[in-house]
């Protein structure tokens, strides 16, 4: 094993003006929610381990599968062979990368239950889910704790990202007030997937969570993108007076 001071890993990252030491100090108390541990949850949370940030809670019942394989850069052929849960792959994986990080694998979905006191215990949540029932649920928990949390959309060649910080900004239901029905999306199952598109969506999410923990002004507005194409735009995003979670938060 070499003998490199551990820390050295972080030192180009600690170079950047937007970070330096103090930046670092922050990343290594922070405590990050990741719901989700697919195509952008396992890039998210290994960009995450390996800046540094102290604690990382990642949830998700799924089991490690060939089709994964093209795109979610944390699992092999021996985890698809021992149908491993994809979040104890994970968390072994990358305590060889980063041991002073600590990660907890929880085989479970993010539900009414648990939502409350998962949230709680984080100083961020980032979306790594394929539903919309998940991710409106963890907006309404977010906006009731006041916790920020980054969204993230995926499917065919196109991407979404938005943050959330409660009470600077919209939420999720201020752009889109009603949950659409099952099966009205495309999703990546019926619409098949760009192998590199979680891994630039997922960057993206877990940039501004670097953001964040540093404590940097999170990017306004949501983002859009089609990858094949080469189109980015952000669309501008405002807090809506009406929406069903921000006022009912705003007027306790």
């Amino acid at each position: 094993m070499s003998q490199e001071n551990p820390d050295s890993r972080y030192d180009p990252q600690m170079l950047l003006e937007n970070i330096g030491v103090e930046g670092q100090r922050r990343l290594g108390q922070s405590k990050v929610l990741l719901v989700g541990c697919g195509g952008l949850g396992s890039m998210v949370i290994s960009v995450l381990v390996r800046a540094g940030v102290g604690q990382v809670t990642v949830l998700d019942a799924d089991r490690v599968e060939m089709s994964n394989l093209g795109r979610q850069i944390l699992f092999n052929e021996d985890d698809v062979a021992e149908a491993r849960p994809k979040v104890e792959a994970a968390r072994d994986r990358l305590a060889r990368i980063n041991s002073t990080v600590s990660v907890r694998a929880l085989v479970e979905r993010f539900e009414q239950h648990n939502a409350r006191a998962l949230v709680a215990d984080a100083d961020l949540v980032v979306d790594g889910t394929d539903n919309f029932e998940a991710r409106y649920l963890i907006n309404d928990t977010c906006v009731e704790l006041g916790t920020p949390w980054i969204y993230g959309g995926v499917v065919a060649t196109s991407g979404l990202r938005l943050t959330v910080v409660p009470g600077q900004g919209p939420c999720l239901r201020c752009l889109f007030p009603t949950r659409p029905e099952p099966g009205v999306l495309p999703h990546p199952r019926t619409h098949g997937i760009l192998g590199t598109l979680p891994m630039v969506v997922a960057a993206l999410q877990a940039t501004e969570a670097i953001k964040l923990l540093t404590g940097a002004p999170a990017s306004t507005g949501l983002l859009t993108m089609d990858l094949w194409e080469g189109r980015f735009q952000t669309v501008k995003a405002r807090r809506d007076p009406k929406c069903p979670v921000c006022s009912r938060i705003a007027s306790k």
